[in-house]
């Protein structure tokens, strides 16, 4: 008698099935690279409950007080919380009276910093990823089953970093299309 190899899907896998569904509702496009960069950032932190009560500031400013590879690694760190925060847990910065752009800032800044100082193989990685950070973003906003950001924090996320998502759920909330009106000053 054979027996039957039972073949259980992987955590990878299973992150992987999850980002595909988010993308296809955003209708946000990932290169493998940063899909692949995400998907082991989410294994990485989700195990780690502590993550939505991260205060980024301190680690940020001290992060230009350390050595190189310290602050490459405090640096990754603080970007991937940023990225995690504004992604699953947008609502946290609503508690401490932050806008969820705040986030958007400091991950982009990290990752960004991250290009200019490795100069090598990852610095085009982490340059990809402060470009799409707000993709990013949007893709994990839409692996929760309820809408992650309320009308009003949507419209703050739209206006401060253009997301298609927030946009979408002004779209939703408003049945009207938001639109950004320049005005002029005039002395």
């Amino acid at each position: 008698m054979r027996e039957k190899l039972l073949l259980e899907p992987t955590a990878t896998a299973q992150w992987k099935k999850l980002l595909e569904n988010a993308k296809q509702q955003c209708n946000c496009q990932l290169n493998e690279d940063i899909e692949s960069y995400l998907i082991f950032t989410l294994m990485r932190f989700t195990q780690d409950p502590a993550i939505a009560n991260t205060v980024i500031a301190p680690d940020y400013l001290t992060s230009y007080k350390l050595p190189t590879y310290a602050k490459q690694q405090q640096l990754r760190n603080i970007g991937d919380h940023c990225l995690l925060l504004s992604g699953l847990f947008p609502q946290r910065a609503e508690k401490r009276l932050l806008r969820v752009g705040y986030y958007v800032d400091i991950g982009r800044s990290c990752y960004y910093q991250l290009a200019e100082l490795l100069k090598q193989a990852f610095s085009q990685l982490y340059q990809e990823l402060c470009e799409h950070f707000i993709d990013m973003m949007d893709v994990l906003q839409n692996l929760r089953q309820e809408p992650a950001l309320q009308p009003l924090q949507a419209l703050e996320l739209w206006q401060d970093t253009g997301s298609r998502n927030a946009r979408a759920i002004l779209q939703q909330n408003s049945q009207a299309t938001p639109v950004i009106i320049q005005s002029q000053i005039r002395h």
